[in-house]
């Protein structure tokens, strides 16, 4: 969707972290829902209150969920964008949300204008019947996730179904965001912050850390971004945002999505079970589950160490610039010493 106006165009300056209240984002949500056609006293009930502050709601003999987007994380543009992506894929029959088009014609609202609250972006979609999240980062962090390879092997293939489905439906960026290229992975300024910024990370350990980073740019500068290797990617296929249903995995939450390598969501599919025991077995499956689809080459699998690293490197940055948060905490904390550890193997 091309860009109306320069009013369409994100100021950094309208973004806030201020969090927006419950009742705040209730009202906003009614205000989103006559515009879509609901009543606005349709039943909500609150699913997740983070970046996003998302409701279910019935309409008819339908259920939906709603979301009210962050303040000023995306401009309306950048939001029609990633809309734009998921309906490509869906079209190409990857499993992802179905998203209600608004009376414009796009897959959200802008509602708020008169509201204490400010401008807030709400999008509308049916809801995924499901039986929970693929996993969880913490238990895979902590090696007491139940999962079995063949489950990976799902997953890589529903991984490599994205990547297909982006290059044979001949989506284009028409807003591009290149967070996850090499300057927004491990330049002078990340996309996410700088992890030695990090006051745990000290001696010996932010040596081999400063060394690693160093070696990343080297391998993924020489890995290159040809369209086979580079392209729209999900870019935060972690375990939660991928669900299981009974017809298989479906992926969800798009907020991230970006330019970025093909290899940056197998990585971020797989980082967080990097300290499990059964590591190896993932990683072999989920390769393997995405290789039936879309084969890789010798220089896919030689980048991928560097890969991994470079994504857990975006964490610690992301947790240097939110000390005190308890999700910030663990992370530059409890999963340190791990990525760490991917420091040290990757310049051995």
């Amino acid at each position: 969707m091309a860009i109306d106006s320069p009013q369409d165009l994100r100021d950094p300056a309208d973004s806030t972290d201020a969090v927006l209240s419950l009742a705040d984002a209730t009202e906003l949500a009614r205000e989103a829902l006559g515009q879509f056609g609901f009543a606005p006293t349709a039943e909500l009930t609150l699913l997740k209150q983070r970046e996003n502050v998302v409701f279910a709601l019935r309409h008819g003999d339908s259920d939906y969920v709603l979301r009210v987007h962050r303040q000023g994380y995306h401009s309306d543009a950048e939001l029609a964008c990633e809309l734009d992506f998921v309906r490509a894929l869906q079209v190409e029959g990857v499993a992802v949300p179905n998203f209600v088009e608004a009376p414009d014609g796009r897959g959200f609202c802008v509602v708020g204008d008169s509201h204490q609250a400010g401008r807030h972006q709400v999008d509308l979609q049916r809801l995924i019947a499901n039986l929970g999240n693929f996993g969880d980062e913490r238990t895979g962090v902590a090696g007491t996730a139940a999962l079995e390879p063949g489950e990976f092997e799902a997953l890589g293939r529903l991984i490599a179904q994205v990547h297909d489905a982006t290059e044979r439906s001949g989506y284009e960026m028409v807003v591009p965001r290149d967070d996850w290229d090499l300057d927004g992975l491990v330049g002078e300024t990340p996309a996410w912050g700088d992890p030695l910024r990090l006051t745990e990370l000290a001696g010996s350990d932010r040596a081999a850390v400063v060394t690693a980073i160093s070696r990343i740019r080297d391998v993924l500068g020489a890995y290159g971004t040809p369209t086979g290797r580079f392209g729209a990617i999900h870019a935060d296929l972690t375990p939660e945002n991928v669900l299981r249903t009974d017809g298989g995995l479906v992926l969800i939450d798009f907020d991230d999505f970006a330019a970025g390598w093909h290899l940056f969501d197998l990585a971020t599919a797989l980082y967080f079970y990097t300290p499990h025991p059964r590591y190896a077995e993932y990683r072999a499956a989920l390769f393997a589950g995405y290789e039936s689809v879309r084969p890789l080459d010798p220089a896919d699998h030689t980048a991928f160490p560097a890969m991994l690293l470079a994504r857990g490197l975006t964490y610690l940055g992301w947790a240097a610039d939110r000390r005190g948060e308890p999700t910030a905490e663990w992370h530059a904390v409890t999963v340190l010493p791990h990525v760490v550890q991917l420091a040290r193997e990757l310049v051995q």
